[in-house]
């Protein structure tokens, strides 16, 4: 009976996450779980994840913390523009 019930699936490979996404195969949560990784990955350094070497440029998404995921792109982007408001309020006050 479930079966006749679904009205819509869906179902990927790591060859279709690359075709949508451009990953190097098919990868959906960031960088491997081997050690060392070349980005933050300690939660309590995890807003440190959007710095850049450029002043005033932040970073965000699935490449810029490890473990990452949708919630670590999502908080990422959160912090990133977090910083920039602040930036801005700063320059407001000055």
């Amino acid at each position: 009976m479930l079966k006749d019930k679904i009205i819509f699936s869906f179902s990927a490979s790591p060859i279709t996450v690359e075709s949508f996404t451009g990953s190097s195969e098919g990868s959906i949560v960031g960088w491997s779980f081997e050690e060392p990784v070349p980005v933050v990955s300690s939660f309590l350094k995890g807003s440190s994840s959007v710095n850049t070497p450029i002043p005033s440029v932040f970073q965000a998404g699935k490449w810029v913390y490890s473990p990452s995921g949708v919630p670590m792109c999502i908080l990422t982007g959160k912090l990133a523009a977090d910083r920039l408001l602040k930036m801005r309020k700063l320059s407001h006050d000055e």
